[in-house]
């Protein structure tokens, strides 16, 4: 962990981390309205870019500082928005004390750039998947509790409007009690299936499940993730599981990365006691999906246009800031990054066994 070294640059600076105010352990507090929230982003790849620019959507954030390993990656990020550039992630979280962390890097550098963040003061929106194995992502979550501050997960999915929609008439009660739940996936939309399912269904409990074809037939093997071989996370040929939910009704969640991911990423079926509904084709073009029901209270869904996947990922982004600011709003947290991470060690040890895989307890 780089946290020594974190420790190491604030002493040069003059000053122990206690008496720069660093590592803190209030609670969130809101900010005061003249000052902006400041946002550095560890990771200026793909998704780094995609987090800046939603952020910079808000007029009350400041992009402060962009850091990455390969150095003009980071200035060419900062550049844009006016920020300064790091290659060393402690040396930035030392001089610029960010409010609110970005980290977009590789799965496999999660937890060291998340607890340095978390133990300079900063609440952490965490790419999925959370970390590399278990043990990192439970003490990312122990440090996130321990110095009282947000640790979110990166689940955008939760975001598409015709999950939010659906959501909500789960909750209200329109459709009846849910009795069977299939969910299809491309092998790369596997792991934020899982996170659907809990999001709109509660908590597993126990998985079955089976496997085809190995990680090593999956398509762009080449982007070395460093995750614990005990976790799925990308099904390669085929994988079907049986998920058992802790009201007692049933789930299935398949996946194949042999989809077209242009044309494929989604399709929800659900049968409840007054009906069923599906949302089919929910692909990159449109990721709402086209609605099929027998369902009369649900058959005009708010969301009458085609919606672009890459639409999903600014509304999570501002709902992580909205939760740091206080404000009451839903955010997939560090625990729920930790349980996807569960389930798929669990799908894993069931397709091993052939056994029916309890998970534990939720906290």
């Amino acid at each position: 962990m780089p946290i020594s070294r974190f420790a190491d640059i604030l002493g040069s600076a003059g000053a122990s981390p206690s008496q720069k105010g660093i590592f803190r352990t209030h609670s969130a507090q809101r900010p005061k309205e003249a000052r902006r929230v400041k946002v550095a982003i560890i990771g200026c790849g793909g998704q780094g870019r995609v987090h800046a620019a939603a952020y910079a959507q808000l007029p009350h954030v400041q992009i402060v500082g962009c850091c990455d390993v390969v150095a003009e990656r980071a200035e060419q990020l900062a550049s844009q928005y006016g920020a300064k550039a790091f290659t060393d992630f402690c040396e930035m979280l030392a001089h610029l004390r960010p409010d609110i962390v970005s980290v977009c890097t590789l799965e496999g550098q999660h937890a060291d750039a998340t607890i340095a963040a978390l133990q300079a003061g900063a609440h952490v929106l965490c790419e999925k998947m959370l970390a590399a194995s278990l043990d990192e992502a439970r003490q990312m979550v122990a440090t996130a509790r321990q110095v009282g501050r947000l640790l979110a997960t990166q689940f955008n999915y939760r975001h598409i409007p015709s999950v939010q929609w659906l959501k909500k008439l789960l909750g209200d009660g329109i459709l009846g009690e849910p009795l069977l739940v299939t969910l299809l996936t491309h092998g790369y939309c596997h792991h934020h299936g899982v996170d659907l399912l809990r999001f709109l269904f509660g908590e597993i409990v126990a998985v079955q499940a089976a496997l085809r074809g190995d990680r090593a037939e999956a398509p762009y093997r080449g982007w070395e993730t460093g995750i614990s071989d005990d976790l799925l996370y990308i099904p390669s040929r085929a994988m079907g599981a049986v998920l058992h939910f802790s009201d007692g009704f049933l789930g299935v969640l398949s996946s194949s990365v042999r989809h077209r991911l242009d044309d494929f990423m989604l399709e929800l079926h659900l049968l409840t006691t007054k009906g069923r509904l599906t949302l089919r084709r929910m692909r990159q073009s449109n990721i709402c999906g086209e609605l099929d029901t027998n369902l009369p209270s649900a058959d005009v869904p708010p969301f009458p246009e085609p919606v672009p996947f890459s639409a999903t990922f600014a509304p999570s982004i501002h709902a992580f800031v909205a939760a740091v600011q206080g404000k009451e709003v839903t955010v997939a947290t560090g625990e729920d990054g930790l349980r996807a991470m569960e389930v798929e060690q669990a799908l894993t040890v069931a397709a091993q066994t052939g056994k029916v895989v309890p998970l534990p307890p939720s906290n």
